[in-house]
């Protein structure tokens, strides 16, 4: 039994987009870089065109969120105050003595 005429021409659609759309291997770094900064509209938009097709795309983007909310729930476990954690004025002086004299 093969495809309805709905399922094929949703099939030629995706192979169609997929086609026209950057690859994986072009879009990988870009969810990365998502993490980090804004991306673009275009990106935005090649990002979510691209992610609503491919279920490999979908699953590592999942990956990736879910290592940065891993890492920010460690980060504030072991830092629990609201500042980042910072040198102590001794440190700093130090490490200005080493720049100085390197």
């Amino acid at each position: 039994m093969g495809l309805s005429t709905g399922a094929k021409l949703k099939q030629s659609f995706i192979f169609w987009l997929a086609r026209r759309l950057p690859t994986c291997k072009d879009l990988a770094p870009l969810m990365s870089q998502a993490l980090d900064r804004r991306l673009s509209l275009r990106e935005r938009y090649q990002l979510a065109l691209h992610v609503r097709i491919c279920a490999w795309c979908l699953r590592y983007q999942r990956q990736l969120l879910a290592l940065r909310k891993a890492l920010q729930q460690e980060s504030e476990a072991t830092h629990p105050s609201s500042e980042s954690p910072s040198l102590s004025a001794e440190a700093r002086e130090r490490m200005k003595r080493a720049l100085k004299n390197s």
